[in-house]
């Protein structure tokens, strides 16, 4: 099964949360915790490379989806932004993201390039044509009609309506695409967005601005997949702004004894050193 496959299989059996990775280690850690799927955002990769989204390229995109995909058996969702360029760029973009190995994608109706002001509030959208050539491309290319191609739509959050971000939704859904994503859509409005696109499964992103509806909540609301792009990178950045700040004003180490010692096996088996132990064990003759 491919995982595009697996992907179309978990969600119909139910909604599916993908927490946020921004590299294999991240991931790792995601799929030790029992999910059944994971999911690369740009922003998420961007600040982890200490660059931010807009500067993100598509080269380090795949090359993060490709370690991630390597490392853990989970179906991921790739954030590929407004597609790195025209519409032939897309296509590209659309090949050389299924070759990761990863399971879908998304691409937004933003401009492109994208400004690094978008993440101080001041996002923009692409004229509606330019984004249905995108999607349109974007259906062509893949290989893999597992592949999900997800629409995302900034609408509601540029313009306020619920309305026009249907509208753009409508006009997506007649390109042939998999899912659909409103930025900043509410558990509460999803009722509205299922009438006027009944079987278009819809993706909600959040995470980032409180309050964050729960699982349950999203669930229950009908939504068909969660993404949740900025939660794994705070918490990385507040932990070890946190240790380190500490020991820069009281000069110890505020970790525990039974965390350190815990941590060093615990931390070889994230890494997958096991299987190397078993190998180097196995031809020394070693069966301790």
């Amino acid at each position: 099964m491919t995982a595009g496959a697996a992907l179309r299989k978990l969600m119909a059996a139910g909604m599916v949360a993908a927490p946020g990775a921004c590299d294999p280690f991240t991931a790792k850690l995601i799929a030790r915790a029992g999910f059944d799927a994971v999911y690369l955002g740009g922003n998420a990769l961007g600040l982890s490379l200490a660059k931010g989204q807009p500067l993100v390229t598509l080269t380090e995109t795949v090359s993060h989806a490709a370690a991630i995909t390597r490392t853990v058996d989970l179906p991921l969702i790739v954030d590929a932004g407004a597609g790195f360029g025209s519409p032939a760029h897309v296509h590209r973009t659309v090949r050389e993201i299924e070759s990761s190995g990863a399971a879908a994608l998304h691409i937004d109706d933003q401009p492109y390039p994208k400004s690094p002001s978008y993440h101080r509030g001041r996002g923009g959208l692409a004229p509606v044509d330019e984004a249905k050539a995108r999607l349109s491309v974007a259906v062509k290319a893949r290989r893999d009609k597992d592949f999900l191609i997800i629409a995302r739509t900034d609408v509601l959050r540029v313009t306020g309506s619920l309305e026009q971000a249907i509208a753009r939704g409508k006009d997506y859904a007649a390109l042939g695409i998999d899912a659909l994503m409103i930025l900043d859509l509410e558990p509460a409005q999803v009722a509205a967005v299922q009438a006027a696109l009944p079987g278009l499964p819809l993706v909600w992103i959040g995470g980032v601005v409180p309050p964050v509806p729960s699982v349950t909540d999203l669930k229950a609301a009908g939504f068909a997949l969660s993404v949740y792009p900025f939660n794994t990178i705070a918490a990385i950045a507040e932990s070890v702004s946190s240790l380190w700040a500490t020991v820069r004003d009281t000069g110890k180490i505020p970790q525990s004894d039974a965390l350190l010692k815990r941590m060093r096996p615990e931390l070889s088996e994230i890494a997958g050193l096991r299987i190397y132990w078993d190998i180097e064990d196995e031809l020394s003759g070693d069966r301790t």
